[in-house]
Formats: C-alpha cells, structure tokens, sequence
C-alpha cells in the first residue's frame, strides 16, 4: 500500500496529519456509514504546558478518547462510524478548541500535534457544542 502524507491547519493552528491512508477506491468525500468494527489510531502529541482531555467529534456527538498529559503523548485506537472526523480538544481549566473536520477510512493513522499557543484559542464556549 501507498502511504500518503496530508498535511492540515485548523483555525486554531492545531496541526493534523494523516500519515498512511487505506487506499480504497471509494471517493474521498462526502459521509458514508461503515462496517462495524472499523478502527482508527490517533496519536496526540501535546507541545502545551496545559493537560487536555481528547474528543471524537462529529455533528453534535462527542466520544472521548482520554487525557494527554502537558508536553507528552499518548496514542489511541477507536472505532468510527462516519468519514468525516473532527477532534475537540478540551484544555483543562481554560476551555476548548476544535479542529476542522478531516475524512478518514478505516486503518487510518493520524497525527495530532497541540502546538505551544493552542491554548490561546481555546473558548468555554465551544466546550458546550
């Protein structure tokens, strides 16, 4: 299999990268359901001094992943049911960002870097979505 590198810049200057895509000859746009049992893996890489809890995001349904602590990473393996893929990322004690959403197919490996200054960004408000 090919390995595509994707590199992409949400409003909030969280990095995404989607490092080796499944290759399959469905197009890339567009939301479509899934088999069950399709899994994704995401590492986060967190450059802030802040903690944050990581969420799956999509049309008003969250599903969390978990906590990576300040300038540490910590990678994980979920199932998805949709192609469209956001994540909110919730600093603690100073609100939430969300990135732009990307499409993703099963057996996708993903790359989120939390720059530095993310934090910045970060609003309560977008916590409630």
């Amino acid at each position: 299999m090919a390995r595509k590198n994707v590199c992409l810049f949400t409003l909030f200057t969280a990095a995404l990268m989607m490092l080796g895509c499944s290759g399959g000859s469905q197009p890339a746009t567009g939301v479509r359901p899934v088999a069950s049992g399709r899994r994704l893996s995401v590492e986060v890489e967190n450059q802030n001094f802040y903690d944050a809890t990581i969420y799956a995001y999509d049309q008003g349904s969250r599903k969390r992943l978990g906590i990576v602590d300040s300038e540490g990473s910590r990678s994980f393996t979920f199932s998805w049911t949709t192609g469209n893929l956001r994540f909110l990322v919730d600093f603690f004690a100073n609100g939430c960002i969300l990135t732009d959403p990307l499409f993703v197919e099963s057996g996708d490996d993903i790359l989120v870097v939390l720059q530095p200054q993310d934090f910045r960004m970060a609003s309560q408000d977008v916590c409630n979505i």
